[in-house]
């Protein structure tokens, strides 16, 4: 299904599990390469987890949303925050929590200092709150890499003639000039929800530090753990290890 944002259209999915409007809608972020289709059956584990509704869509330039248009900045994430909020109103959703990866996890942290009327909890793999050198360097590996092996192929499948451009505005952001100097760390103090943050302890794309920011800057109850034997993805890479996190974080901070 589609909605209209404007002049672009963004493509979303709902997953019903529960009759009550008054819980929270469980809402998926996906990270700088995926979409809603990437996520495969993993919010439907998740929501039938919780036995809440989901509501996962792509974001502007990603899957079957509408290309991008506005040019990149420093505080582009800031400006998918406010997106997020729009469509949420648009749906008519009003209290939500959280699941991001990667982009969509530091989108999340933001959406939740910026609206924290909105957002009552956050599930967080591998979220980015400043810039690291190790970061940037997995970054350009992964730009050369692409020259000559099938990654682009491979993600044309669910961005089709988007693909170039997306991956091209995630490897030049995050090297930029403009990016050197990015941190998200001063907003953390503004977070009112409960948050869950975990990354693979293998993740090439960022340390333990951040992990060791969330917990130091969020004043709110804070559960971090590093997965073993996991990367940037430990929902897949580690399956079993990760949803049995989520699923005793969860029992221990919801009471619906």
């Amino acid at each position: 299904m589609t909605i209209q944002v404007n002049d672009y259209t963004i493509y979303y999915e709902q997953i019903c599990q529960a009759d009550s409007a008054v819980r929270p809608v469980l809402v998926f972020l996906h990270d700088s390469w995926g979409c809603a289709e990437m996520w495969g059956d993993f919010p439907d584990k998740i929501s039938r987890l919780f036995h809440l509704n989901a509501f996962v869509f792509d974001r502007r330039g990603y899957g079957k949303s509408s290309p991008f248009a506005i040019k990149r900045d420093e505080f582009y994430l800031h400006h998918e925050a406010d997106e997020l909020i729009k469509i949420l109103d648009i749906c008519k959703i009003q209290d939500v929590i959280i699941y991001g990866h990667s982009d969509g996890a530091t989108i999340a942290l933001i959406a939740a200092a910026l609206y924290p009327q909105r957002v009552k909890g956050l599930v967080l793999e591998g979220a980015h709150s400043f810039i690291e050198n190790s970061g940037k360097a997995a970054v350009r590996a992964t730009r050369e890499r692409a020259k000559t092996t099938g990654l682009l192929a491979s993600l044309e499948k669910y961005h089709g003639n988007k693909t170039e451009e997306l991956f091209r505005l995630w490897h030049e952001t995050w090297l930029s000039d403009y990016f050197a100097h990015w941190t998200i760390v001063p907003l953390l103090k503004q977070i009112t929800c409960p948050v869950l943050a975990f990354q693979g302890e293998y993740d090439e794309f960022g340390t333990a530090g951040q992990l060791n920011v969330l917990k130091k800057e969020i004043t709110t109850h804070v559960t971090v753990a590093e997965i073993p034997d996991a990367s940037h993805t430990p929902r897949k890479e580690a399956e079993k290890t990760t949803m049995y996190l989520i699923s005793r974080w969860f029992e221990s901070t919801f009471h619906f």
